[in-house]
């Protein structure tokens, strides 16, 4: 009740440049500070999601992850996480329309980019809540083999993610090479079902 007030609490922001600064109180509204006030968010969007956007058809949640060696780049350019979301996003629907079959399907989903990770590191991820396959343009939700070649879709992010960096000159063809050579690559991709 009483959080966002100064008197308990505040940081003081400023500006190096031109030396503007303000207060900005402490607050549980933002960042996950109250694990009540999260909890109760969260449930509230999931009911809304259910709700009013979500069709009664089976759901997967998939989750994309970058390496730690790239990550740099996006704590300092945020508008890259778009590019992330987009990519994470096109794969997931062309995998989609390629599988279904349905000619001209067309997948539904919700995404949220996600930058805090384990003990609130710098960790830029998406977490798609994906239809497990299409919705045809006559009303009814077409779905294919149950089984999703995990494989291919982490090798077409990886190639995304390479080609978007190094278009924008951010990286090298020899840091490719390098974080393709490692045993890991460091890039995650899980999927869950979840309906």
């Amino acid at each position: 009740m009483d959080c966002g007030i100064l008197h308990n609490g505040f940081a003081r922001v400023k500006c190096k440049d031109c030396n503007y600064e303000y207060l900005l109180a402490f607050s549980c509204k933002r960042r996950h500070f109250c694990p009540s006030c999260h909890a109760k968010r969260v449930v509230e969007f999931g009911e809304w999601l259910c709700g009013n956007v979500l069709k009664k058809v089976p759901h997967r949640h998939f989750l994309f992850s970058i390496p730690k060696i790239l990550r740099k780049y996006f704590l300092f350019n945020r508008g890259l996480l778009k590019e992330l979301s987009k990519i994470s996003w096109e794969i997931l629907k062309h995998y989609y329309q390629n599988t279904c079959r349905k000619t001209g399907g067309i997948p539904a989903a919700v995404a949220v980019i996600q930058t805090l990770g384990d003990f609130l590191g710098f960790n830029p991820h998406m977490h798609i809540l994906a239809s497990d396959r299409c919705f045809g343009y006559d009303g009814f939700f077409y779905a294919s083999p149950i089984r999703i070649n995990t494989s291919s879709l982490e090798e077409l992010f990886i190639y995304r993610v390479f080609k978007m960096l190094l278009v924008k000159g951010l990286i090298t063809e020899r840091l490719v090479e390098l974080i393709l050579y490692w045993r890991h690559s460091g890039f995650e991709y899980y999927i869950f079902n979840a309906s």
